[in-house]
């Protein structure tokens, strides 16, 4: 081979090589700025999960607030649809845990968990039965209460007593045997969620007091008559039994701890003669010193004024008049 052809290959080659070489530096180019243009690091990816309440039913918005983002994919983690749209909405229909995962530019996920609460209970008014119910009875009045309520079909009454249902019926009696402050309850077509309550004072029976009957012994029959001595018997009941004296404003502070539920009634009997079930006068008004307890028990009250009218002989409070009313906190 002579010098002139070796030349003209070392040309051509080298032709070629700055040529292939040309290719590579363009194609390598070309791949950097896409990957530059197109890839972004997967830790950017930003979530943005927003609601009101976080409750079923309630509306949850999801935002994906990544840089350079241009396509997404909204798994719910509920099975739904996915959402291919960068602010998605979706409305949870049942409570629990859910994992939301969000994939960006068909590359690059992330996921996050969303916590749904059961649906909040809001009260209707208007399915509340309307329960009419008196201020008071006493120990054995027949108490009658009849449900109004539109479309009904079932009752539960309940007059707080026992645990257990006391009528069924949309009409309903019932005789207390305690008494006390009580609370009926009603429940309409088993919804338990709109039940109707309201209290009662409860009265314990007046008790009418009897004169006591002065029995005679029987004469004994042995051939004669024992006469009748009447002058021993009343020497008797001339002898009173004296019973412990309470002045008026060491008795207005035991009032006060009735009011107060730290005693009852009964341990003020003693006063009485053993009969708390006497006549007073409360604020002009005649009652019993036993309903009058009943009444003012658990208020707050102040008493205005007390005058005891009691028995010289044995001390024994025979009436009480009296004024009060109840302290406004």
């Amino acid at each position: 081979m002579n010098k002139k052809s070796n030349e003209t290959i070392t040309k051509y080659l080298d032709k070629n090589v700055i040529v292939l070489f040309l290719c590579v530096f363009l194609a390598s180019g070309t791949a950097l700025a896409y990957r530059i243009f197109t890839d972004f690091p997967c830790e950017q990816i930003v979530m943005d999960i927003n609601s009101r309440a976080y409750r079923v039913g309630e509306l949850v918005k999801f935002t994906d607030l990544t840089e350079q983002s241009e396509s997404w994919q909204w798994h719910f983690g509920d099975s739904s649809a996915v959402s291919t749209k960068r602010e998605a909405l979706h409305v949870y229909s049942k409570p629990g845990k859910y994992e939301v995962k969000l994939k960006v530019n068909n590359s690059c996920e992330t996921t996050q968990t969303v916590i749904i609460k059961k649906k909040k209970f809001v009260l209707d008014p208007n399915k509340i039965p309307n329960l009419i119910v008196p201020d008071s009875v006493t120990v054995g009045q027949k108490l009658i209460l009849t449900d109004s309520t539109a479309g009904a079909y079932s009752w539960e009454w309940r007059f707080g007593e026992t645990a257990n249902a006391n009528a069924t019926t949309k009409t309903a009696e019932y005789t207390y045997t305690d008494f006390g402050l009580k609370t009926i309850t009603l429940v309409v077509n088993g919804d338990i969620n709109h039940m109707a309550k309201q209290r009662i004072r409860v009265y314990a029976e007046a008790i009418e007091e009897k004169p006591l009957e002065r029995i005679k012994p029987k004469e004994r029959e042995l051939g004669w008559d024992i006469p009748y001595e009447p002058e021993v018997e009343a020497a008797e009941e001339n002898v009173e039994k004296k019973i412990p004296f309470i002045s008026e404003s060491d008795f207005k502070v035991e009032i006060l701890k009735v009011s107060d539920e730290k005693i009852t009634e009964k341990q003020l009997e003693i006063y009485f003669c053993g009969s708390i079930n006497k006549s007073i006068v409360v604020n002009g008004k005649n009652t019993t010193f036993l309903v009058f307890c009943q009444k003012i028990r658990g208020k707050n009250i102040k008493i205005k004024r007390l005058t005891i009218f009691r028995n010289e002989g044995s001390n024994c409070i025979e009436n009480i008049n009296l004024e009060y009313n109840r302290k406004i906190l």
